[in-house]
């Protein structure tokens, strides 16, 4: 598990059914272009440009997953996101490890 300040996890693309399952949300910060041509199932597109404007949208009760295209944006977005007082989880490998199907 990486860990910033205790406050951030990373998990794998094989854990995201079940966190969501469990009552997490998951954002895609991809931009809106990238998401459009194939975002995972439930996914909020929340491009990271617009994270700042956006965040007070979320659920500060529920955990929030992030998805980029390769977990590495997605780490910047989560450190915002847990300094702005959410519980966070950064989706390692993003997009480019995602093997499920995709929705359109």
């Amino acid at each position: 598990m990486f860990n910033i300040g205790s406050k951030l996890e990373n998990i794998s693309v094989d854990e995201i059914d079940k966190e969501i399952q469990n009552g997490a949300i998951l954002i895609d910060i991809r931009n809106e272009e990238a998401y459009s041509e194939g975002h995972i199932k439930g996914a909020i597109n929340i491009p990271i440009k617009l994270l700042p404007f956006k965040m007070n949208e979320l659920d500060k009760s529920k955990t929030i997953l992030v998805v980029c295209y390769v977990g590495g944006s997605s780490v910047v977005a989560c450190k915002a996101l847990s300094k702005a007082g959410f519980k966070v989880k950064n989706v390692t490998g993003g997009m480019k490890a995602w093997r499920g199907n995709l929705s359109k």
